[in-house]
């Protein structure tokens, strides 16, 4: 008989059946603390990867426009094209097989319906061989690509996204698609970019910049609001099944785009187109090795309203060479080894912006520095006197005037005027080293100015006491020792005409949010005030009367009151032998309240002139004739000035003759009537600008025979002699020349008819003027 278990056995029992139960339950529940807590996050975050896909939305750039709201700038919708090597494959694959299937049930099929409609689906059937050259063929001419390299993109099966190519416009990227519809066939699809567009082209390019394929600002105010701008892109994020499409209704969550801010830009478009045709205009008939620049601003505000350099570029082509000379260079070096090299050197120089990123010798534009801060500090007086013997000598330095001649003795105005570098060496000495430093720093040259622009660089100057000698301080007196950038020189300038007050200079006047809230305001900033209104008043003053005394040398527009400043420098850190030059002018109108200043600069002309008033003085006056009236500021002739002024002759044709004759009375013109009609059938001259008190005559019938008279030899004869003359024959005067505005100037031989040539009665005649000699610095 066996024995029972005993209660001791069956505990015992019990226990070593549980025992592994319990720590298989113990286990799973140390697991699952695991996967749960423990390694939550990675395991959740492995499951979304999974499970869930996230769409970036791109933020869209910001805009960019000018003081009127026309935009510079703004974001457009562009597409990456990409192939999915591997579904494309596949597909062709699939095509072949079918073809093979097609081919198979035509002999084993014995519905003679079918049998013609798969030979139907056959004979359109395209082998995926056949199917794959035409997509490459068609891709590489779409895309401007290589066919060798497409081919080499679409059979690459080692990756399912190959870039074909980046910013295609949305008509191009339909094409493709239709194609792709065409062919029966998918692989190649088209994502969403947004691309940077500038619709005035190359209109303030160093100003507004460009931005790189990932929309990051790379130069200009692009990229020194580049933070402004981006904005923050925005997020969906889906379910989606194990092939990667979306499960509707499971789970979506989206994350809001923030857009970028829009610059709203001192700029006016008008008046940088005004400024932008002068610099070429600067460039092209001087030829500078080293570019021309322009600045004009509000000297009160420090308001930018037009900046350029030219050559320019566009910058929805940055890479596009704009000089031509330049890219004829590099198109003959393309097999040279230094080919990139020169490529890179052409890409830095035409993307840098020459008025706060270069530096140069300012020359006898400085000359308005010294004189404030010598008036300022009461060095001298406004009728005190400086000698000119035609050099000065200092210590064992020679220091020569601009002129062969000499000046004698003159005041600080008769100084200015002359351009007289010895009177200005004495004003310098007079002033100190102590006070040159001070007033140096004072007006701005050791610092940045803080305009809203990218790369600006500081003076190179000597202007420390330890440095600064007798000789340095002469030759720093007028401009010919330190080196500055465009933009210190025109806000220096500013500070000594408007009251004193150092400004800095500012290109965007807000920032705003996409629904119009301000983010950020620039606002007038002053930096300190350097010298009294009432030195200001008497360097305006002085400037005025430069302009007035030599009309020919400098930006005298007849009607207006305008004061400037000419310079001539040599790059003597360049070239010892000092034969290169820097020519610039600084002018600023009204001269008693001025509202607009601007800074022409032509760096190292190879021309037949070197002058700042030659070379760049003249580009003021034309860019300001413009500027001047559009800003709302017109002439305000003097009786004196009346007599030379050119005025345009209305087209008065189709008039009755009184409407006529009173129209063109009330401008200053004479008229002469030929005919016995009432309505003006023809007229001379028409449309064309001539002097005030010109003859305009009017034909009223058909009957009366155009008068023609001959035109005269006016060569020698000056202005007046020379309108005289003309008129005396019926004839009108246009004049032209770097003298037009002078009395005391002569006609050169060039007029627009030659002598003896018959005209009708009322033609005018364009001749060129010029003084007897070159005209100051």
């Amino acid at each position: 008989m066996t024995d029972k278990p005993s209660l001791k056995m069956k505990t015992r029992l019990t226990i070593w059946l549980c025992l592994p139960v319990l720590l298989l339950l113990i286990y799973m529940i140390w697991g699952i603390w695991k996967v749960s807590i423990k390694e939550g996050a990675k395991w959740k975050e492995l499951a979304n990867s999974q499970q869930l896909k996230s769409t970036v939305v791109p933020a869209s750039r910001g805009s960019m426009y000018d003081a009127k709201g026309n935009v510079l700038a703004q974001s457009a919708t562009v597409y990456r094209i990409y192939v999915d090597p591997i579904m494309l494959k596949q597909q062709c694959d699939a095509r072949d097989k079918r073809i093979e299937e097609l081919k198979a049930a035509i002999k084993e099929e014995d519905s003679t319906e079918k049998v013609l409609k798969y030979k139907e689906e056959l004979d359109n059937a395209k082998t995926s061989t056949e199917t794959f050259d035409e997509l490459v063929e068609f891709l590489a001419l779409k895309l401007k690509m290589d066919t060798g390299d497409v081919r080499t993109k679409l059979g690459d099966i080692t990756s399912q996204y190959i870039i074909l190519g980046e910013g295609i416009e949305k008509t191009l990227r339909d094409e493709i698609e239709d194609k792709l519809t065409e062919l029966k066939i998918d692989g190649v699809r088209g994502e969403e970019q947004t691309k940077r567009v500038y619709p005035q082209e190359s209109l303030a390019a160093h100003v507004l910049g460009y931005t790189d394929f990932e929309d990051n600002g790379i130069y200009g105010l692009e990229a020194y609001y580049d933070d402004y701008l981006k904005g923050v892109d925005g997020r969906v994020v889906t379910a989606k099944d194990k092939d990667g499409n979306d499960i509707p209704y499971r789970y979506k969550q989206s994350y809001d785009v923030q857009n970028g801010n829009d610059l709203n830009l001192n700029i006016d478009i008008n008046i940088q187109y005004m400024l932008e045709k002068g610099l070429q205009k600067a460039y092209e008939e001087n030829q500078p090795t080293d570019r021309v620049c322009g600045i004009i601003m509000n000297p009160k505000t420090g308001q930018v309203y037009a900046e350029a350099t030219a050559f320019s570029y566009d910058p929805n082509e940055p890479s596009l060479i704009s000089d031509k000379q330049v890219a004829a260079k590099l198109a003959g070096m393309k097999n040279s080894p230094e080919y990139e090299t020169e490529r890179q050197n052409a890409w830095s120089l035409q993307w840098k912006d020459k008025c706060v990123s270069e530096l140069y010798f300012p020359g006898s534009v400085f000359k308005i520095i010294t004189g404030a801060s010598a008036i300022e500090e009461k060095a001298i007086s406004l009728d005190e006197t400086f000698n000119c013997n035609n050099h000065i000598t200092v210590e064992d330095r020679d220091i020569s005037c601009w002129t062969t001649g000499d000046h004698g003795a003159q005041n600080l105005a008769a100084a200015m005027a002359n351009s007289c570098n010895p009177a200005f060496v004495q004003i310098g000495l007079k002033l100190g080293a102590d006070n040159f430093v001070k007033y140096f720093d004072g007006f701005g040259y050791n610092e940045l100015t803080g305009i809203d622009l990218p790369g600006e660089v500081n003076s190179y100057n000597i202007h420390q006491l330890s440095w600064l000698g007798p000789v340095e301080l002469a030759t720093s007196a007028f401009g010919q020792t330190n080196k500055v950038t465009p933009i210190q020189m025109i806000t220096a300038v500013s500070a000594a005409v408007n009251g004193g007050y150092v400004v800095t200079p500012r290109v965007v006047s807000s920032i705003t949010d996409q629904n119009g809230n301000v983010v950020k305001r620039n606002d007038r900033e002053v930096k300190r005030q350097i010298i009294s209104e009432e030195t200001s008043a008497a360097m305006r003053e002085i400037l005025k009367g430069v302009v007035e005394t030599n009309k020919s040398s400098n930006c005298y527009i007849p009607g207006y009151s305008i004061g400037g400043k000419s310079g001539t420098s040599q790059k003597l850190d360049e070239n010892a032998k000092g034969d290169t030059y820097v020519g610039s002018y600084c002018a600023f109108a009204p001269a008693e309240d001025p509202e607009i200043i601007m800074l022409v600069l032509v760096d190292h002309p190879t021309g037949e002139q070197f002058y700042g008033s030659m070379v760049a003085a003249p580009i003021c006056q034309e860019v300001l004739s413009e500027v001047l009236p559009y800003m709302g500021m017109f002439p305000n002739y003097t009786e004196e000035e009346l007599e030379s002024v050119s005025i345009n002759v209305p087209n008065v044709q189709y008039y009755t003759v009184e409407e006529a004759t009173k129209t063109l009375e009330e401008l200053g013109f004479v008229v002469k009537i030929k005919g016995e009609g009432d309505t003006v059938l023809r007229q001379m001259p028409a449309s064309v600008k001539i002097e005030h008190g010109g003859s305009v005559v009017l034909y009223t019938d058909q009957r009366t025979e155009i008068e023609k008279v001959t035109v005269p030899s006016i060569q020698g004869l000056t202005r007046s002699q020379a309108k005289a003359t003309l008129e005396t024959y019926g004839l009108n005067l246009i004049a032209e020349g770097s003298a037009a505005a002078e009395e005391v100037s002569y006609a050169l031989g060039d007029q627009t008819y030659e002598p003896g040539t018959s005209v009708p009665l009322g033609t005018a005649v364009t001749v060129t003027f010029a003084t007897m000699e070159v005209a100051s610095q």
